[in-house]
C-alpha cells in the first residue's frame, strides 16, 4: 500500500494517488524543518524526532481507508506518536508526548502522572489495544533524544516546572509551524522562500535615515540618548532598561540599540511590544519609513490588512520577519496560550531583542508570570529584553533572582533635568464647570480624564462655549479611522498656531505626539500624569512675549460630580498617585516620585494577592524528580488581559465600511475583510451593548455586530451610549 498524508487540495478524498503527498515525505519534511527551527535554541535533535513521529498514526489502516473515502468514521492519529515516544525513548522523553498528542487540538493539561487515563499521557485510543503501524519499511527511528540543558531555578518548584513547560511550549510551536507550513506548501503549491536583510543591514539603513540634528537643545539631548544606546548595544545579552523622559526620541533610539545589538550577537529579529493599539500605528509608520515597510509586521487585533499578500500573511502566522510591532495582549496571551494558531509563532521569539515600550503598562495583575516569562526567554532562549519607559516600573524583584537590569541611559537623573519642559501643579478638587471655564480661558488646551463618560460630559459642556472648529473629543467610542483623522486635524491646527481644545480619555497620553501649552489631567497614577505631561511643550518651543523660553503647564485636579467618578479599574492607581503627591509634592513628578509610586502600587498588589491574581504560577509544579503539574489549557483560560465582557460594533459610517459590510452580507468572510472592519469598530461593555440591542440599533451578521442607524454615532462625538438607561454605569474603556 502507498501510505498517504494529504490529498492535493487537503480537503477531498483521494482521486489520484500520484497527486497526493506521501506520508514518508510529509514526516521527513516536518522533521527536517523542526530540527532547523529548534536548533536556534539547541533542541534540534529532539524536535526532529518529534516531527518524525507526529503523524505516524496515519500509517494505520483506518486512516488510509478514510483518506481514500472508504470509511467516514474518525481515524484519530495524533496519539500514536506520543505512545511510541514513551515506549522507545528514555524516561524524560515521555513528557514530549504531550507535544505530539496535542498538535491538532492545542496543548492540554498534563495532570497528575498517576492518572493513567490522561489523554495526553497514554493516548485515548492506545490504552486498550495494540495497533501495529507498518512504518518500519519507510522510516528509521534511530538516534536518541538529546535533552536541552535548561538553567533551572531549582529552589522554586513552581518556577522549575514552569521552565520545563515553557520548553515543551516552544517544541510545540516548532512542530505546529513546521506541520502547517509543509501541509500548506503541498496543498497550495507554494514555497515560503523569503530572504530578509540581516540586522546589520537594517541598522545601517536606520542610521542613514535618522532625523537630522538641527542643533536645538532637545535634538542635542536626543542625539546623546542615541549615543548611549549605541554604546550599550555592545554589551552582553540580558535585561536592559531605557529610562528616558517623554519626547526623548526613545522609539528610534531603542530601535537603533536593538538592531545593533542583534547584529553584534547574531540575533534574528526585533519585537516591539506596545500597550495600546492607538500607539502602534504612529510608531509602526515611523519604523517603516526608516527601514522599509517590507521588513516590518504590524500584528494586533486592529491591523487593517493593508498588506494583504502571502508575504505579510505568512509573517503574521509565525513572525518570520525582521521587525514585529505588536501589543501586550497579543504578545503575552500568545506566550500563555495553548492554541496552535497563537503558539505557532513563539519559537521565533528565541534569539531576538524584545523592546517593551511604555514598560510601566506591563499588566500588573499578571506581573509575576509575565516577568517570569521574560526571564525565561532571557535565561534559556537567547533573548535580550529592554524595558523602555519615561516612568520605569520597579519590576526587578519579579525576575529570576540573578537577572539584573542594566540601564542604557548614561544619567537618567540628568536627562530628567535637561528635558524638563513643564511644571506640574496639583490644584485640588474641581467641578466640571470649573474645568470647562479654565480651558475656555486658554487659546489651546488638552484635558485628559479617566473615563469616556467624563470626557463626553465635558465635551458637551464645552460645546456650548467654544467654536466647533477648535473643539475635539477623543475616546474609543470613535472608530480608529475617525480618531486618526481627528488627531491629524489637531496636529495641523497646532502646527498653524490655531486655537485647539481637546477633551480626551487617556488614549492620547502615550504615543500620540501632540504639543500643547497646557494640559489638565484628572488625578491618576504618577506614570499617567507624567505621560500626560509629555503632551505639553513637547518640543520645548514655548516662549514668553520677550522670546525667553518658558515651561508648559500640567494642572492635576480631583474631579467632583458623578461623571468624574474614577472607575474602579483605575481607582487604586489614582489613590497611589495622590498619596505620592501628598508625600512628595512637586518631587512626585521626578524619578523619586516614580520610585515611590511603584513601591506603593506593587506593595498594595502583593498585599491583596494581585501580582498573580489568577494563580498562574500555581498551575506548574515540580514533584520529587518529576513534574506533577503543567496545566497548559487551564492557564490559557485564566490568562486573559482583556476579559470577555465587551463587544465590538462596526460603525456603518464610511464608504469603505459600507462596502465591507456588503461583502459580509454576501457571505465573504475573508481575513482581510474582518481586519479592515476593525478600523471602523468601537468596543462597548455588556450593559451598553444590551441597551443598543433593545433599541434595535445593531444588526448581527454571523456573529459580527453592525450599527444600523446614524442617530447613535457622529464623527464629532462618536457612539452615543450615555443615555438615561445607563447613566449610572461606569465606563472603563479609554
Amino acid at each position: 500500500m502507498k501510505y498517504l498524508a494529504h490529498t492535493e487540495d487537503g480537503k477531498t478524498v483521494v482521486k489520484n494517488e500520484e497527486t497526493c503527498q506521501t506520508l514518508k515525505e510529509h514526516l521527513e519534511n516536518v522533521a527536517r524543518s523542526a530540527k532547523e527551527k529548534a536548533a536556534v535554541f539547541n533542541a534540534g535533535e529532539t524536535a526532529e524526532i518529534i516531527g518524525l513521529l507526529h503523524d505516524i498514526g496515519k500509517y494505520s489502516i483506518d486512516f488510509q481507508r478514510k483518506i481514500r473515502g472508504e470509511i467516514k468514521s474518525p481515524a484519530p492519529h495524533a496519539m500514536a506518536g506520543a505512545k511510541i515516544l514513551e515506549d522507545k525513548y528514555d524516561a524524560l522523553s515521555k513528557y514530549y508526548g504531550i507535544v505530539i498528542a496535542s498538535h491538532h487540538t492545542g496543548l492540554s493539561d498534563w495532570g497528575n502522572l498517576s492518572d493513567r487515563d490522561n489523554i495526553t499521557y497514554c493516548g485515548k485510543f492506545y490504552n486498550h489495544k495494540k495497533t501495529h503501524l507498518p512504518f518500519d519499511s519507510e522510516l528509521s527511528l534511530c538516534g536518541n533524544i538529546t535533552h536541552k540543558k535548561l538553567k533551572l531555578q531549582k529552589n522554586d518548584k513552581n518556577i522549575a516546572a514552569f521552565q520545563f513547560a515553557y520548553y515543551l511550549r516552544l517544541l510545540f510551536s516548532v512542530l505546529v509551524d513546521s506541520d502547517f507550513t509543509d501541509t500548506e506548501e503541498f496543498c497550495c503549491g507554494t514555497k515560503r522562500e523569503i530572504n530578509y536583510p540581516a540586522a546589520g543591514e537594517l541598522f545601517n539603513c536606520l542610521i542613514k535615515n535618522m532625523p537630522h540634528n538641527n542643533g536645538s537643545n532637545i535634538n542635542a539631548i536626543r542625539a546623546d540618548i542615541l549615543k548611549d544606546c549605541l554604546i550599550s548595544a555592545e554589551k552582553p545579552q540580558g535585561l536592559f532598561s531605557l529610562t528616558v523622559p517623554t519626547g526623548g526620541g526613545k522609539t528610534l533610539s531603542s530601535l537603533a540599540f536593538a538592531l545593533k545589538h542583534a547584529a553584534n550577537h547574531g540575533l534574528r529579529r526585533v519585537i516591539y511590544v506596545i500597550p495600546y493599539t492607538s500607539i502602534i500605528e504612529q510608531n509602526a509608520d515611523v519604523i517603516r519609513s526608516k527601514i522599509g515597510a517590507e521588513n516590518v509586521l504590524e500584528h494586533h487585533s486592529g491591523a487593517d490588512g493593508r498588506d494583504n499578500n502571502d508575504r505579510s500573511r505568512w509573517a503574521s502566522e509565525n513572525w518570520d520577519i525582521p521587525v514585529i510591532i505588536t501589543t501586550n495582549v497579543q504578545f503575552f496571551e500568545s506566550l500563555f496560550s495553548n492554541k496552535t494558531t497563537k503558539v505557532r509563532k513563539i519559537h521565533n521569539i528565541a534569539n531576538s531583542v524584545i523592546i517593551f515600550d511604555e514598560a510601566q503598562m506591563l499588566p500588573a495583575d499578571y506581573l509575576s508570570p509575565c516577568m517570569f516569562a521574560i526571564s525565561e526567554l532571557i535565561e534559556n532562549y537567547g533573548v535580550t529584553a529592554v524595558l523602555c519607559s519615561a516612568t520605569q516600573p520597579l519590576v526587578q524583584k519579579y525576575t529570576y533572582e540573578h537577572i539584573k537590569s542594566v540601564e542604557i541611559a548614561n544619567n537618567p537623573e540628568d536627562l530628567y533635568e535637561k528635558l524638563k519642559r513643564v511644571n506640574f501643579r496639583f490644584e485640588g478638587k474641581k467641578t466640571d464647570e470649573e474645568i470647562v471655564n479654565d480651558i475656555k480661558a486658554n487659546s489651546s488646551a488638552l484635558v485628559i480624564v479617566n473615563s469616556r463618560k467624563h470626557a463626553f460630559t465635558l465635551y458637551c459642556m464645552a460645546r456650548e462655549l467654544l467654536a466647533d472648529e477648535r473643539l475635539f473629543y477623543l475616546s474609543t467610542l470613535l472608530t480608529p479611522e475617525h480618531r486618526s483623522k481627528k488627531i491629524t486635524q489637531i496636529k495641523e491646527r497646532l502646527k498653524q498656531n490655531l486655537p485647539v481644545t481637546v477633551i480626551s480619555t487617556q488614549l492620547i497620553e502615550a504615543g500620540v505626539d501632540v504639543d500643547f501649552p497646557i494640559v489638565y489631567r484628572s488625578i491618576a497614577g504618577i506614570d499617567s500624569i507624567i505621560q500626560a505631561g509629555g503632551r505639553a511643550n513637547r518640543e520645548g518651543n514655548l516662549k514668553n512675549i520677550d522670546g525667553v523660553p518658558k515651561l508648559g503647564e500640567v494642572i492635576i485636579f480631583e474631579p467632583l460630580g458623578e461623571s468624574g467618578k474614577i472607575p474602579r479599574a483605575l481607582a487604586f492607581n489614582a489613590s497611589a498617585g495622590k498619596e505620592a503627591i501628598d508625600l512628595l509634592g512637586k518631587e512626585a513628578f521626578g524619578l523619586k516620585g516614580i520610585k515611590k509610586y511603584f513601591e506603593l502600587i506593587y506593595s498594595g498588589l502583593e498585599r491583596d494577592g494581585k501580582i498573580d491574581k489568577k494563580d498562574i504560577m500555581n498551575e506548574f509544579e515540580m514533584g520529587y524528580n518529576e513534574i506533577v503539574k503543567m496545566n497548559f489549557e487551564t492557564v490559557a483560560k485564566k490568562f486573559k488581559l482583556i476579559e470577555n465582557n465587551t463587544h465590538n460594533i462596526v460603525i456603518n459610517a464610511e464608504p469603505e465600511a459600507k462596502t465591507l459590510i456588503e461583502l459580509l452580507n454576501k457571505g465573504h468572510y475573508s481575513r482581510s475583510t474582518l481586519r479592515k472592519l476593525q478600523q471602523y469598530s468601537v468596543t462597548v461593555y455588556d450593559l451598553e451593548f444590551e441597551q443598543l440591542k433593545r433599541k434595535n440599533a445593531v444588526q448581527e451578521i454571523e456573529g459580527i455586530y453592525i450599527l444600523v442607524t446614524d442617530s447613535y454615532y457622529s464623527f464629532e462625538s462618536g457612539l452615543d451610549i450615555f443615555t438615561d438607561e445607563n447613566k449610572n454605569a461606569e465606563s472603563f474603556i479609554i
